[in-house]
């Protein structure tokens, strides 16, 4: 199965959101998950990114606040190594 990368860092294939909420991850849904609008997803789009291992910010505070406050603290690692590979 291919990997599905949500733009926070996300691998929305391994998520337990996405059978839970019958979630199809931030691209698939433009940014509108089952719990409401994502920001980081409107700022990674807005910057033109495909996910915020491509920005030149990374990590900014919006997305630290988002790991801080309880989710996947994996997301970081993840964009790291996703910031080199062509997507």
């Amino acid at each position: 199965m291919a990997e599905i990368k949500g733009k926070c860092g996300t691998d929305c294939n391994k998520c337990s959101f996405r059978e839970k909420f019958n979630c199809g991850g931030c691209l698939a849904q433009q940014g509108k998950i089952f719990w409401g609008e994502c920001d980081i997803y409107k700022c990674a789009t807005n910057k033109g990114c495909q996910h915020c291992g491509q920005c030149h910010e990374l990590p900014c505070e919006n997305l630290l606040e988002f790991i801080r406050n309880g989710h996947n603290p994996d997301r970081l690692t993840n964009l790291n190594r996703w910031k080199n590979e062509q997507t």
